[in-house]
């Protein structure tokens, strides 16, 4: 009776799916609904905070990336891998080092905006305790017109409100205090001060947009286009304070273009407060990266080009 040969060889690691993925009941949810499709509940989120949800999806990313590398590393222990499988793993566990790293980098990131948004709160606060009260009610008069106003009055209310934002030009201390367009519509009203700046006009040829905007802007993406796409003249600083200010002036709209046209689950309403303040501090919030293009190959040098 002849036996077999035994071979000392050792067993590969079989890798833990369920690991890669964290659920806030701690169970794994069935893969598929009804039609094959995942079950929409299982991909639903507690909490609103866009930075909350994106601090946690990279810490998720972490623990994922955590176990890919030591199961790559686990992997080039086995001796019988060919030259390929070895420099592929290798070439995965640099690849592994290199998303945590920029999960890390990323989180930092989170961290120091929420620390400018605290800072920027408390400025916003102490600056709302000492104005004064009775500077206010001109500021609400763009959103007080009804759908009931004559159209005669109508007139006269944008011709009001034109003169209005050319004085908030001269004067852009009154554009930072978060009034305005506060009523949540679609359309608000911005006339762009860079268009008009010295550097704008000094920009030559090249520059984006060519000639000054002949139009106010009103609709809360073209706003965010004309500031993180163009005016390459100017720093993203300074173009992102711009574009804090006429979020402020208009953050119905702003509020609107969030919950609306993006359709983004607001509980906590302070988070556009919190986009605002960031804005006006000159930094991008990191969560609008993802809900406009413009934002997401910010800053720029030049028009639709990613630095």
């Amino acid at each position: 009776m002849s036996s077999r040969p035994h071979h000392n060889f050792t067993p590969r690691f079989v890798p833990d799916i369920t690991r890669l993925f964290e659920f806030s009941n701690g169970m794994m949810p069935p893969a598929h609904g009804v039609n094959g499709s995942m079950d929409p509940r299982a991909l639903n989120y507690e909490s609103s905070d866009l930075n909350e949800i994106t601090r946690r999806q990279m810490n998720e990313d972490i623990s994922a990336y955590r176990y890919d590398l030591d199961f790559c590393r686990n992997q080039l222990t086995t001796p019988d891998l060919s030259p390929q499988e070895t420099r592929t793993l290798q070439i995965r566990v640099l690849d592994c080092g290199h998303n945590i790293r920029h999960c890390q980098h990323r989180i930092q990131q989170l961290d120091a905006q929420a620390q400018a948004i605290k800072a920027q709160r408390a400025a916003n606060a102490a600056a709302a305790a000492s104005m004064n009260v009775s500077y206010r009610p001109p500021q609400h008069r763009i959103s007080m017109a009804t759908p009931g106003s004559g159209p005669n009055v109508k007139r006269k209310r944008s011709s009001s409100n034109s003169d209005e934002d050319s004085d908030l030009d001269v004067e852009p201390v009154k554009t930072l205090d978060g009034l305005g367009t506060t009523s949540v519509q679609r359309l608000g009203f911005w006339k762009c001060r860079l268009c008009t700046s010295q550097k704008f006009l000094d920009a030559g040829t090249n520059r984006v947009p060519s000639a000054p905007c002949k139009w106010p802007l009103k609709d809360v993406s073209k706003i965010l286009n004309h500031y993180l796409d163009m005016h390459t003249e100017h720093t993203p600083r300074e173009r992102l304070q711009e574009l804090g200010a006429a979020l402020a002036h208009n953050r119905g709209p702003f509020e609107y273009w969030l919950t609306r046209t993006r359709a983004q689950d607001l509980n906590d309403p302070t988070i556009i407060d919190d986009f605002i303040a960031n804005l006006q501090t000159g930094v991008l919030p990191e969560p609008l990266r993802g809900l406009n293009r413009a934002a997401s190959a910010f800053p720029n040098t030049v028009s639709g080009i990613k630095r």
